[in-house]
């Protein structure tokens, strides 16, 4: 194993003499350190791990609103096939109209009708 010297402060040296020997979690200075150091290559692995997820987080959230606008459009869609018999029937009504007002009609207004339209909204 390599050898490294490195300078630490008071307070980190003092926490390594109480996690270190007898007393501590650890066998040596050198064995926590170790641990320390592959501690924090986890910790950054789990990082990369947190931000992977926030991604696909955001991902599900901007797939949720898509599908989430879709249904509102559907529901758009199916509120206007539920209204569909009720135009048909209005269709239906201004086909009866228009052929109320040909049956009244005198035959001068029959032959303005064939070239202007039958004023079928207008009431007399």
């Amino acid at each position: 194993m390599p050898r490294l010297t490195i300078t630490i402060t008071d307070d980190q040296s003092d926490y390594l003499d109480e996690v270190a020997g007898d007393a501590g979690d650890y066998e040596s200075k050198s064995a926590a350190i170790r641990e320390f150091i592959d501690a924090a290559g986890t910790r950054d692995e789990l990082h990369t791990e947190i931000e992977r997820l926030r991604d696909r987080l955001d991902d599900r959230e901007d797939r949720i609103e898509d599908l989430e606008s879709q249904l509102r459009k559907r529901s758009n869609i199916e509120d206007k096939i539920e209204d569909l018999p009720d135009k048909i029937r209005d269709a239906e009504t201004y086909t009866e109209r228009r052929q109320r007002k040909l049956d009244q009609a005198t035959l001068p207004k029959r032959v303005v009708w064939k070239f202007t339209g039958v004023p079928v909204d207008d009431e007399d």
